[in-house]
Protein backbone atom coordinates (compact mmCIF):
# COMPACT_ATOMS: atom_id res chain seq x y z
CA UNK A 1 0.00 0.00 0.00
CA UNK A 2 1.31 3.49 -0.78
CA UNK A 3 2.22 5.70 2.15
CA UNK A 4 0.28 8.57 0.59
CA UNK A 5 -3.46 7.98 0.18
CA UNK A 6 -5.17 8.66 -3.15
CA UNK A 7 -6.47 12.21 -3.69
CA UNK A 8 -9.92 12.90 -2.29
CA UNK A 9 -10.99 14.04 -5.75
CA UNK A 10 -12.90 11.30 -7.57
CA UNK A 11 -15.65 10.74 -10.11
CA UNK A 12 -18.18 10.48 -7.30
CA UNK A 13 -17.36 13.83 -5.69
CA UNK A 14 -16.24 15.77 -8.77
CA UNK A 15 -19.19 18.15 -8.51
CA UNK A 16 -17.74 19.46 -5.24
CA UNK A 17 -14.02 18.64 -5.42
CA UNK A 18 -13.05 19.26 -9.07
CA UNK A 19 -12.10 22.90 -8.54
CA UNK A 20 -9.35 23.42 -11.12
CA UNK A 21 -8.81 22.39 -14.74
CA UNK A 22 -5.42 23.28 -16.22
CA UNK A 23 -5.64 23.64 -19.99
CA UNK A 24 -2.52 23.74 -22.17
CA UNK A 25 -3.37 25.89 -25.18
CA UNK A 26 -0.09 24.88 -26.81
CA UNK A 27 2.41 22.26 -25.72
CA UNK A 28 4.45 22.79 -22.54
CA UNK A 29 7.70 23.15 -24.47
CA UNK A 30 6.30 25.75 -26.89
CA UNK A 31 7.39 29.22 -25.80
CA UNK A 32 8.92 32.44 -27.08
CA UNK A 33 11.40 32.40 -24.18
CA UNK A 34 13.99 29.96 -22.83
CA UNK A 35 13.95 30.66 -19.09
CA UNK A 36 16.69 29.19 -16.93
CA UNK A 37 14.20 27.71 -14.45
CA UNK A 38 11.53 26.37 -16.83
CA UNK A 39 10.37 22.94 -15.70
CA UNK A 40 9.46 22.09 -19.31
CA UNK A 41 12.78 23.35 -20.74
CA UNK A 42 10.65 25.33 -23.18
CA UNK A 43 12.24 27.48 -25.86
CA UNK A 44 11.61 29.09 -29.28
CA UNK A 45 13.81 26.35 -30.76
CA UNK A 46 11.25 23.64 -30.02
CA UNK A 47 8.46 23.22 -32.52
CA UNK A 48 5.47 21.04 -31.70
CA UNK A 49 2.50 21.68 -34.01
CA UNK A 50 -0.17 20.90 -31.41
CA UNK A 51 -2.67 23.68 -30.75
CA UNK A 52 -5.83 23.31 -28.70
CA UNK A 53 -8.81 23.23 -31.08
CA UNK A 54 -12.25 24.76 -30.68
CA UNK A 55 -13.75 21.26 -30.76
CA UNK A 56 -11.40 20.11 -28.00
CA UNK A 57 -12.41 23.01 -25.79
CA UNK A 58 -16.09 22.29 -26.41
CA UNK A 59 -15.46 18.64 -25.56
CA UNK A 60 -13.67 19.59 -22.35
CA UNK A 61 -16.61 21.68 -21.20
CA UNK A 62 -19.00 18.88 -22.08
CA UNK A 63 -16.98 16.42 -20.00
CA UNK A 64 -16.90 18.82 -17.09
CA UNK A 65 -20.65 19.28 -17.37
CA UNK A 66 -21.18 15.51 -17.46
CA UNK A 67 -19.70 15.13 -13.97
CA UNK A 68 -21.61 18.14 -12.65
CA UNK A 69 -18.47 20.16 -11.91
CA UNK A 70 -17.77 23.87 -12.17
CA UNK A 71 -13.98 24.17 -12.08
CA UNK A 72 -11.79 27.21 -12.44
CA UNK A 73 -10.07 27.00 -15.86
CA UNK A 74 -6.37 27.86 -15.86
CA UNK A 75 -5.02 28.47 -19.37
CA UNK A 76 -1.32 27.77 -19.43
CA UNK A 77 1.34 26.18 -21.65
CA UNK A 78 4.79 27.02 -22.48
CA UNK A 79 3.34 30.39 -23.57
CA UNK A 80 -0.43 30.27 -24.24
CA UNK A 81 -0.58 33.59 -26.10
CA UNK A 82 1.25 31.88 -28.97
CA UNK A 83 -2.09 30.26 -29.80
CA UNK A 84 -3.68 32.43 -32.51
CA UNK A 85 -7.20 31.86 -31.18
CA UNK A 86 -6.54 32.04 -27.45
CA UNK A 87 -8.69 35.11 -26.81
CA UNK A 88 -11.56 33.51 -28.74
CA UNK A 89 -11.29 30.47 -26.48
CA UNK A 90 -11.26 32.62 -23.36
CA UNK A 91 -14.42 34.34 -24.54
CA UNK A 92 -16.08 30.95 -25.03
CA UNK A 93 -15.23 29.92 -21.47
CA UNK A 94 -16.33 33.32 -20.20
CA UNK A 95 -19.63 33.03 -22.04
CA UNK A 96 -20.19 29.57 -20.55
CA UNK A 97 -19.95 31.10 -17.08
CA UNK A 98 -16.74 29.41 -15.89
CA UNK A 99 -14.23 31.39 -13.89
CA UNK A 100 -10.79 31.32 -15.48
CA UNK A 101 -7.34 32.82 -15.54
CA UNK A 102 -4.48 33.22 -17.95
CA UNK A 103 -0.90 32.22 -17.09
CA UNK A 104 1.56 34.07 -19.31
CA UNK A 105 5.08 35.43 -19.31
CA UNK A 106 3.52 38.77 -20.22
CA UNK A 107 5.80 39.57 -23.13
CA UNK A 108 3.05 39.36 -25.76
CA UNK A 109 0.43 41.45 -23.94
CA UNK A 110 -0.61 44.42 -26.06
CA UNK A 111 -3.12 47.20 -25.47
CA UNK A 112 -5.72 45.51 -27.67
CA UNK A 113 -5.20 42.26 -25.73
CA UNK A 114 -5.76 44.02 -22.41
CA UNK A 115 -8.85 45.77 -23.76
CA UNK A 116 -10.37 42.49 -24.86
CA UNK A 117 -9.53 40.77 -21.58
CA UNK A 118 -11.16 43.62 -19.67
CA UNK A 119 -14.55 42.75 -21.20
CA UNK A 120 -14.52 39.19 -19.82
CA UNK A 121 -16.58 39.19 -16.64
CA UNK A 122 -15.43 35.76 -15.40
CA UNK A 123 -11.71 36.45 -15.74
CA UNK A 124 -10.25 36.03 -12.25
CA UNK A 125 -6.76 37.29 -13.12
CA UNK A 126 -3.90 37.33 -15.54
CA UNK A 127 -0.77 35.88 -13.99
CA UNK A 128 2.48 37.21 -15.43
CA UNK A 129 6.03 36.28 -14.57
CA UNK A 130 8.56 38.47 -12.79
CA UNK A 131 11.55 37.22 -10.82
CA UNK A 132 13.12 40.45 -9.60
CA UNK A 133 12.69 44.22 -9.59
CA UNK A 134 16.37 44.33 -10.53
CA UNK A 135 16.51 44.18 -14.35
CA UNK A 136 19.89 42.45 -14.29
CA UNK A 137 18.67 39.59 -12.08
CA UNK A 138 15.30 39.25 -13.81
CA UNK A 139 16.81 39.24 -17.29
CA UNK A 140 19.48 36.71 -16.31
CA UNK A 141 16.56 34.32 -15.80
CA UNK A 142 14.22 35.34 -18.62
CA UNK A 143 16.36 37.06 -21.24
CA UNK A 144 17.64 40.49 -22.17
CA UNK A 145 15.04 43.27 -22.05
CA UNK A 146 12.31 41.12 -20.48
CA UNK A 147 12.11 43.14 -17.26
CA UNK A 148 11.03 46.24 -19.18
CA UNK A 149 8.53 44.33 -21.30
CA UNK A 150 6.89 42.63 -18.31
CA UNK A 151 6.48 45.88 -16.39
CA UNK A 152 4.91 47.42 -19.48
CA UNK A 153 2.48 44.49 -19.69
CA UNK A 154 1.64 44.94 -16.01
CA UNK A 155 0.83 48.61 -16.54
CA UNK A 156 -1.15 47.90 -19.71
CA UNK A 157 -3.34 45.34 -17.94
CA UNK A 158 -3.89 47.45 -14.85
CA UNK A 159 -4.82 50.50 -16.94
CA UNK A 160 -7.67 48.43 -18.36
CA UNK A 161 -8.71 47.25 -14.90
CA UNK A 162 -7.63 43.65 -15.51
CA UNK A 163 -6.75 41.81 -12.25
CA UNK A 164 -3.08 40.81 -12.23
CA UNK A 165 -0.85 38.55 -10.14
CA UNK A 166 2.92 38.48 -10.37
CA UNK A 167 4.24 34.92 -10.49
CA UNK A 168 7.55 34.61 -8.65
CA UNK A 169 9.76 31.55 -8.19
CA UNK A 170 11.80 31.96 -4.98
CA UNK A 171 15.31 30.68 -5.59
CA UNK A 172 18.85 31.37 -4.54
CA UNK A 173 19.36 33.79 -7.42
CA UNK A 174 16.53 36.15 -6.47
CA UNK A 175 15.66 35.56 -2.81
CA UNK A 176 17.25 38.77 -1.51
CA UNK A 177 14.94 40.86 -3.67
CA UNK A 178 11.63 39.11 -2.95
CA UNK A 179 10.40 41.84 -0.54
CA UNK A 180 10.87 44.39 -3.32
CA UNK A 181 8.47 42.45 -5.55
CA UNK A 182 5.86 42.64 -2.80
CA UNK A 183 6.32 46.41 -2.68
CA UNK A 184 6.06 46.73 -6.46
CA UNK A 185 2.94 44.56 -6.59
CA UNK A 186 1.26 46.63 -3.88
CA UNK A 187 2.04 49.85 -5.73
CA UNK A 188 0.60 48.45 -8.97
CA UNK A 189 -2.50 46.91 -7.39
CA UNK A 190 -1.37 43.37 -8.16
CA UNK A 191 -1.19 40.17 -6.12
CA UNK A 192 1.88 37.98 -5.74
CA UNK A 193 1.83 34.23 -6.39
CA UNK A 194 4.87 32.21 -5.30
CA UNK A 195 5.71 29.19 -7.43
CA UNK A 196 7.84 26.29 -6.23
CA UNK A 197 11.13 25.58 -7.98
CA UNK A 198 11.00 22.02 -9.33
CA UNK A 199 14.12 20.05 -10.13
CA UNK A 200 12.95 19.42 -13.69
CA UNK A 201 13.75 20.68 -17.16
CA UNK A 202 15.96 23.73 -17.43
CA UNK A 203 16.06 24.21 -13.65
CA UNK A 204 17.62 20.77 -13.31
CA UNK A 205 20.01 21.35 -16.21
CA UNK A 206 21.13 24.65 -14.71
CA UNK A 207 21.35 23.22 -11.18
CA UNK A 208 19.23 25.96 -9.70
CA UNK A 209 18.53 25.94 -5.98
CA UNK A 210 15.35 27.06 -4.19
CA UNK A 211 15.36 29.95 -1.74
CA UNK A 212 16.48 28.99 1.74
CA UNK A 213 13.32 30.27 3.37
CA UNK A 214 9.81 31.26 2.36
CA UNK A 215 9.30 34.85 1.21
CA UNK A 216 7.19 35.75 4.25
CA UNK A 217 9.75 34.33 6.67
CA UNK A 218 7.17 32.17 8.42
CA UNK A 219 8.14 28.80 6.98
CA UNK A 220 6.33 26.76 4.38
CA UNK A 221 2.53 26.72 4.39
CA UNK A 222 0.38 23.61 4.52
CA UNK A 223 0.51 21.93 1.11
CA UNK A 224 -2.39 22.65 -1.24
CA UNK A 225 -1.84 19.83 -3.69
CA UNK A 226 -2.93 20.38 -7.27
CA UNK A 227 -3.89 16.72 -7.67
CA UNK A 228 -6.33 17.05 -4.76
CA UNK A 229 -8.40 19.67 -6.52
CA UNK A 230 -7.95 19.31 -10.25
CA UNK A 231 -6.46 17.75 -13.36
CA UNK A 232 -4.43 19.01 -16.31
CA UNK A 233 -5.26 18.60 -19.99
CA UNK A 234 -2.53 18.64 -22.64
CA UNK A 235 -2.39 17.25 -26.17
CA UNK A 236 -5.60 15.29 -25.85
CA UNK A 237 -4.84 13.62 -22.53
CA UNK A 238 -5.31 14.19 -18.80
CA UNK A 239 -2.59 14.31 -16.14
CA UNK A 240 -2.53 14.67 -12.33
CA UNK A 241 -1.26 18.26 -12.46
CA UNK A 242 0.47 20.70 -14.81
CA UNK A 243 3.87 19.79 -13.37
CA UNK A 244 3.70 16.20 -14.63
CA UNK A 245 2.35 16.68 -18.15
CA UNK A 246 5.66 15.74 -19.76
CA UNK A 247 6.79 13.15 -17.26
CA UNK A 248 6.74 9.55 -18.56
CA UNK A 249 4.15 7.27 -17.02
CA UNK A 250 1.93 10.01 -15.57
CA UNK A 251 -0.89 10.06 -18.12
CA UNK A 252 -4.25 9.31 -16.47
CA UNK A 253 -6.28 8.77 -19.63
CA UNK A 254 -7.87 10.43 -22.63
CA UNK A 255 -11.12 11.34 -20.88
CA UNK A 256 -12.06 13.07 -17.66
CA UNK A 257 -13.87 9.92 -16.53
CA UNK A 258 -10.61 7.98 -16.84
CA UNK A 259 -8.67 10.70 -15.01
CA UNK A 260 -11.09 10.55 -12.08
CA UNK A 261 -11.37 6.76 -11.95
CA UNK A 262 -10.27 4.76 -8.87
CA UNK A 263 -7.39 3.32 -10.92
CA UNK A 264 -6.09 6.80 -11.76
CA UNK A 265 -6.45 8.01 -8.19
CA UNK A 266 -4.39 5.02 -6.99
CA UNK A 267 -1.81 5.73 -9.67
CA UNK A 268 -1.41 9.25 -8.30
CA UNK A 269 -0.83 7.84 -4.84
CA UNK A 270 1.98 5.71 -6.24
CA UNK A 271 3.44 8.66 -8.14
CA UNK A 272 3.67 10.59 -4.89
CA UNK A 273 6.02 7.94 -3.59
CA UNK A 274 8.51 8.06 -6.45
CA UNK A 275 8.32 11.44 -8.20
CA UNK A 276 10.61 14.18 -6.97
CA UNK A 277 8.16 16.80 -8.24
CA UNK A 278 5.43 15.30 -6.05
CA UNK A 279 7.76 15.44 -3.08
CA UNK A 280 8.22 19.18 -3.59
CA UNK A 281 4.46 19.70 -3.33
CA UNK A 282 4.05 17.31 -0.42
CA UNK A 283 6.69 19.17 1.55
CA UNK A 284 4.80 22.40 1.08
CA UNK A 285 4.62 24.66 -1.95
CA UNK A 286 5.61 28.29 -1.56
Amino acid sequence: MPKNPPPRLSRENAAEELRELWVFAVTPETCNLACTHCLYAASPMKSNPYRLSADELTGLMEQVNSVGANPHFLFTSGEPTLHPHLLDFLEVVDGAGYSFQLMTNGTRIREETAERLSTMSHLAKVQISLESTDPKINDSIYGEGLHRRVLKALDTLREQGVPVALAVTPMKDNEDGLPDIEVLASAKGADVKYISLYDLGAAKDNRLKPAKQSPNGRGKPTPDLMCEKGVAYSEGAFYPCPILVQEPGTKLGNTLEEALSPESRQRIARLREVRSACQVCLKGST
